[in-house]
């Protein structure tokens, strides 16, 4: 037997929450995945080796807060092993 659903509870702040945070949460984890690939890619740029590569995507999908700055931190105090420009 279905339970019809009052009128008062179709504006209630839980089902608002429900609408407008799918989008939001689409959005976080569509940007935590593209800074995963730039993670990815820019440590293959640096010549890092395929698997700490992934790893460090994978990582930073899966800890982003921790991940994503440990990354930045070690890649800003490790610029002896950035790629070097050719001179102008």
């Amino acid at each position: 037997m279905a339970v019809a659903a009052s009128p008062a509870a179709a504006g209630s702040p839980l089902l608002v929450a429900a609408i407008i945070g799918q989008p939001i949460l689409i959005v976080i984890y569509g940007i935590t995945l593209a800074i995963s690939v730039w993670l990815f890619r820019d440590a293959r740029r640096r010549q890092r080796s395929i698997p700490v590569a992934v790893g460090w995507a994978i990582g930073g999908f899966v800890l982003p807060g921790i991940v994503h700055f440990g990354y930045l931190y070690g890649r800003v105090n490790n610029t002896s092993s950035a790629p070097e420009r050719p001179p102008e």
